[in-house]
C-alpha cells in the first residue's frame, strides 16, 4: 500500500506544478520545435577492458549497442539494446552473443509530456522544460524484467545540450530470483550532456553522462551480501566529426544490482566508435 501511495504522488505532483498557469507561455501551440518529428538513430561498438560480473573475476568484453531516441508532439521515446561479445573473441562456446552475464540487455523509456497534451509550453527563460509522466523497462536475455513507473522532468540549462531527471518506483517482474513480481525500491536516473567545443572546422569534443541510483530496496534475505542501494555513474567524452565519434568512457559502480562484492565496486573502463544519425 506504501509503494502505491508514492507512486500516486509521483504522478500528481507534476500535474500540481503544471497546473500553475503563470509559468507558461499560453500564446503558443507549437509543442517545443518547429519540428513536428524529431530525433536520432545511433550505432557503437565498445571495447570493455573490464565487464563487471558480480560473483566472478571481471573479464574484457565488446559491447554493440543499437539506439533510438524520438520525439513527437506528446511522446518521448529513449531506448537501446547492447549485445555483448558478439564476436566470440573471450569464449570458448559457440554462443552467437556470448556467455557473458546480460549477454543481451536492453532498455526502453517511453514519456508522456503533460504540457503538449494541454498544448502548452513553458517561457524559454524558465529553467524548467518539460513536466512528463515517465516509464522504463528494462530486460535482458537471462533473468531481468523490471518495470519503472514514475514522472521525469526537462530542464533548460544553457551550457547543456540537455538535462533530464526521472525518479521511478520500481516493480520487479523478474530479478535473478529476488523479490519477484514486487515493488521493490525507487530509481533516480539524470541524464545530461555538454557541449565542450566545437572546432572552426567542425570537429567537436562533447561530454555525456547518465547516473544512476537505486534506493530502498526490500532485502529477499535468499541472496548474500546483498545491500539497501547502489549507484551507476557512467562518464563519456566523445571527440567527433558529422556524426562519426572516437569515445572514451569510465563507469563508477558502487554495489552493482544492490550486491557487495568486491567485483561489484569494481570501475569499468572502455574506448569505442559512435555513429548518430540525426533526424
Amino acid at each position: 500500500m506504501k509503494q502505491i501511495i508514492i507512486i500516486v504522488i509521483l504522478i500528481i505532483l507534476p500535474c500540481v506544478v503544471f497546473a500553475q498557469n503563470n509559468m507558461f507561455n499560453n500564446n503558443t501551440k507549437n509543442h517545443f520545435s518547429n519540428k513536428d518529428f524529431y530525433g536520432s538513430a545511433d550505432i557503437s561498438m565498445d571495447y570493455k577492458f573490464n565487464s563487471i560480473r558480480p560473483y566472478e573475476e571481471s573479464k574484457p568484453d565488446t559491447v554493440t549497442t543499437l539506439g533510438l531516441n524520438l520525439r513527437y508532439d506528446y511522446f518521448d521515446f529513449s531506448g537501446y539494446i547492447d549485445i555483448h561479445d558478439i564476436f566470440y573473441i573471450y569464449n570458448d562456446k559457440p554462443y552467437v552473443f556470448g556467455e557473458i552475464n546480460n549477454y543481451l540487455f536492453g532498455e526502453i523509456n517511453p514519456r508522456i509530456s503533460l504540457l503538449a497534451l494541454a498544448g502548452q509550453k513553458l517561457s524559454g527563460r524558465n529553467i524548467f522544460k518539460d513536466f512528463l509522466i515517465a516509464y522504463n523497462f528494462t530486460f535482458d536475455s537471462d533473468d531481468l524484467l523490471q518495470h519503472y513507473m514514475g514522472f521525469g522532468i526537462d530542464f533548460n540549462i544553457p551550457i547543456l545540450s540537455y538535462l533530464k531527471i526521472n525518479l521511478y518506483a520500481r516493480y520487479n517482474q523478474a530479478y535473478y530470483g529476488r523479490n519477484e513480481n514486487s515493488f521493490d525500491g525507487f530509481l533516480l536516473n539524470i541524464i545530461y550532456e555538454v557541449p565542450v567545443y566545437t572546432f572552426s572546422s567542425g570537429i567537436e569534443i562533447v561530454y555525456s553522462s547518465w547516473f544512476k541510483y537505486i534506493f530502498a530496496p526490500s532485502t529477499s534475505g535468499n541472496i548474500e551480501n546483498e545491500t539497501d542501494y547502489s549507484i551507476q555513474w557512467k562518464n563519456t567524452f566523445k571527440v567527433g566529426y558529422k556524426g562519426f565519434y572516437l569515445a572514451y568512457s569510465y563507469k563508477h559502480n558502487t554495489n552493482y544490482l544492490e550486491l557487495n562484492t568486491r567485483s561489484a565496486q569494481e570501475g569499468e573502463h572502455s574506448i569505442g566508435i559512435y555513429y548518430s544519425y540525426r533526424f
